[in-house]
């Protein structure tokens, strides 16, 4: 038996034969791979560039890596960003690279989730190339800033929800420990990640608990009670760390108006066509990701095809309904996060059409996705008796199972049993022909215990079905139902281990509603599957017909228009997908900084040794003004290799334009009226102050001031500027100089000291530096 075993998983091998996993692992190598295509035909903006400069500016410390960051505690995107930027300087590729890696652990975690909480099935592949290409994402895989909170928020997200379905199905404790590291993987990079508590509640309570509202919340607190205290702890701790140290962050709305036209924006412009492959249009927004911004008649569709899902899959799966519960659910939390926190803000028009806000609600789409069209895996055991799986299974009548295999007729009317073999007599008959299978193939059929028979049947166990009283007598086939059981590696469905089920005369448990006890009496509601028991056999084919698949007992002259009308909505998503993801591919390509710090480079590199420069912001579409101190030039190069020189005084400035090249600078503001001599403006003597009138007035403020001047001889001059002095060398000759002044007023008034030095001049301005007219 080891021998065969030992063979058999060396035909496997780890791909093998096991085709959906090598088609997920396709889909996902292809996801990464275009993604990072993606990402790198843009660059690095806006906030990527004060994290940086922040980088920059700080050693490793636990105080750099607990500041906040415009509100948000993020110690492991500080840690991240400050190594790349320590041993790279400003580059872009280690950003792609780690958000390509981020992309590529969230598609392998998540197929590894869909495996474990849904039935063996194709159709996995639908909810993994959902998240894998949705365009809500694109964001998250191209934008370090956004990337560097959403893809581990996303990954935590995976990876909480496989350890609470883990746990659920087998009770283990070291399942709770890979819950609470998995929340604080997500806490470490985004606080946001604190909706992963909730998350896990609302799907272990929507498709693990059964019953009312009120009962469904009861049974999963009680039920499941350990995870919950362990998540409350976290969630407290967590909470009194980060609101001790942050800003409030709360707005209130302007209006009701502004609250429902962001709930529209949000679900109408950005959610629900992002699922089905949309917006096919954006808005650009400078050097950041664009906005979503959809045509009407693509929301429509859009609202179409996801309204048509959802009624299709409630009417074929039970637990469709609860799965869109959930994804509501989460919604709604999500929702209101954003308007406390982004409406009454001067953005607030756009909030609801940012794609990054809402790109973590794919996950739990894509989960709900899952669940509705493939439905919910029974675990293969168990914890204790007074639990029964959860399984979800299409609404379908239960089928007649195969005759006995000696071809005789049930007597009575009731299908055949077997009696239940006492403690000490080996299995005989039909039940040992079914244990002998279990060890031969090592995939036991499921053995139920109920009245004292055993049934060596289906993984539920169905009430008689009064058609197969009336059924003829037909050939039974030679084959066991074990060996009809698919290989499961392969896509097909295992049969699950044995479970003992609990006799009906035990008391259940009134708060565990999912208490096995005895099955419905409906045929409607029978937990039946066509994965699940085998199908009614035909004198034709003796196995019966294949199980329905996503249509559901479909007549069969509507299936091949159905199935048309399917691939040909799949292909529509699709292509909607690609053509999002090339617009946005295009709009992401149009960086200004990279042309802009390309270009400073260059200059630089050409540059004499002796140029230096004032500091002054950068344009405002490399980093907005919003970002200031950290939109100076000064801080903005700080990551440089060679960074320009900065000064406050100098004879002879230059200065940066808008793309980046060196000029000669000159002031553009205030300048003096002209002087009362001729040839000579205002004459200022040793000792003497004279009095200038501005053009214009200047407001208190940090201005630069620029002073041409002819002096007899060598000396220094005090410039008075309201409240503001500065001191500044006079070199005898024809000169300029260029110095700061803090002040403001309608006046200059300009002292010269020195031994016998005159001074003569027209020429001073207040204001900031600028390129000089050619």
């Amino acid at each position: 038996m080891a021998a065969d075993s030992a063979s058999a998983s060396a035909r496997t091998g780890w791909l093998g034969t096991d085709r959906i996993r090598t088609a997920a692992l396709a889909i996902v190598a292809l996801s990464v791979l275009w993604r990072a295509q993606v990402a790198s035909g843009g660059f690095l903006a806006a906030d990527d560039y004060v994290m940086i400069t922040q980088a920059a500016e700080s050693n490793l410390t636990v105080e750099h890596l607990l500041a906040l960051y415009n509100n948000h505690l993020m110690p492991g995107g500080r840690l991240l960003t400050w190594l790349i930027t320590e041993h790279v300087g400003m580059a872009y590729w280690p950003y792609v690279l780690l958000m390509a890696i981020g992309q590529a652990i969230l598609g392998i975690t998540f197929f590894r989730l869909l495996r474990r909480l849904l039935q063996p099935s194709w159709l996995l592949l639908l909810p993994l190339g959902a998240l894998m290409f949705s365009p809500l994402t694109l964001e998250a895989t191209s934008w370090w800033a956004v990337g560097v909170n959403m893809l581990p928020m996303q990954i935590a997200m995976v990876l909480a929800v496989g350890a609470q379905v883990s746990y659920v199905q087998t009770r283990r404790k070291r399942h709770l420990v890979t819950l609470a590291l998995s929340v604080l993987l997500g806490l470490v990079f985004f606080e946001k990640a604190i909706l992963v508590v909730a998350l896990v509640f609302l799907l272990t309570a929507a498709l693990y608990a059964e019953g009312g509202f009120f009962r469904t919340i009861w049974t999963t607190i009680r039920r499941w009670w350990p995870s919950w205290l362990l998540l409350t702890v976290l969630s407290l701790g967590f909470l009194a760390a980060y609101l001790g140290n942050s800003e409030s962050s709360l707005r209130r709305p302007a209006s009701a108006g502004e609250v429902f036209s962001f709930l529209t924006q949000m679900l109408g412009s950005t959610v629900v066509p992002g699922l089905v492959g949309g917006p096919w249009q954006w808005l650009g927004a400078g050097d950041g990701a664009p906005v979503a911004a959809p045509p009407e008649l693509g929301t429509w569709v859009a609202w179409t095809i996801f309204v048509a899902l959802v009624v299709a899959t409630v009417r074929r799966r039970r637990r469709a309904g609860r799965a869109w519960l959930l994804l509501g659910s989460y919604l709604v939390l999500v929702a209101a996060m954003l308007a406390a926190t982004r409406l009454g803000s001067t953005f607030s028009g756009v909030a609801g059409g940012v794609p990054r806000y809402v790109s973590d609600v794919v996950v739990v789409a894509a989960i709900c996705l899952g669940v509705a069209v493939v439905g919910l895996a029974r675990p293969s055991r168990f914890p204790d008796a007074t639990e029964s799986p959860t399984v979800d299974t299409p609404r379908t009548a239960p089928m007649a199972l195969p005759e006995p295999r000696d071809g005789r007729a049930p007597d009575s009317g009731v299908p055949q049993t077997v009696a239940a073999p006492s403690a000490t007599a080996p299995p005989e008959g039909p039940t040992a022909s079914v244990l002998a299978e279990s060890v031969r193939t090592g995939r036991p059929a499921r053995v139920v215990a109920r009245l004292g028979v055993i049934h060596a049947e289906a993984p539920v166990d169905p009430e008689p079905d009064p058609a197969s009283t009336t059924a003829p007598d037909v050939t039974p086939p030679t084959a066991s139902v074990a060996d009809s059981v698919p290989d499961a590696e392969a896509g097909a469905v295992r049969a699950p281990d044995p479970v003992v089920e609990p006799h009906p005369s035990s008391p259940p448990d009134a708060g565990d509603a999912s208490t096995a006890g005895p099955p419905p009496r409906d045929a409607d509601d029978r937990p039946t599957g066509p994965d699940r028991r085998p199908p009614a056999a035909t004198p034709s084919d003796p196995l019966g017909p294949p199980p329905p698949g996503l249509l559901g007992p479909l007549p069969e002259r509507y299936r091949e228009a159905v199935n048309v009308m399917l691939a040909l909505m799949l292909v529509a998503v699709c292509l909607g997908t690609v053509w999002t993801t090339s617009r946005y591919s295009d709009e992401w390509a149009v960086k200004s900084s990279r042309s802009y710090i390309d270009t400073v480079r260059i200059e630089m590199a050409s540059a004499p040794p002796d140029t230096v420069f004032f500091d002054a912001p950068v344009p405002d579409n490399v980093v907005p003004s919003l970002s200031w101190p950290y939109n100076l030039q000064s801080r903005f190069f700080r990551a440089f290799g060679t960074r320009p020189t900065y000064v406050d005084e100098a004879d002879h400035v230059s200065v940066l334009d808008a793309l980046g090249r060196i000029q000669v600078a000159t002031i553009v503001g205030s300048t003096i009226q002209p002087g009362p001599q001729e040839g000579c403006g205002y004459l200022v003597a040793s000792g003497q102050t004279v009095r200038m009138p501005l053009n214009e007035p200047r407001d208190d403020w940090h201005w630069v001031a620029r002073i041409g001047y002819l002096s007899s001889a060598d000396g220094t001059a005090t410039l008075r500027f309201g409240t503001g002095t500065a001191e500044f060398p006079v070199k005898k000759g024809l000169n300029q100089r260029f110095f700061r002044i803090v002040g403001g007023g309608d006046a200059v008034e300009l002292t010269v000291a020195g031994s016998d030095v005159s001074l003569c001049t027209n020429e001073i301005a207040i204001g900031n530096p600028a390129p000089k007219p050619e």
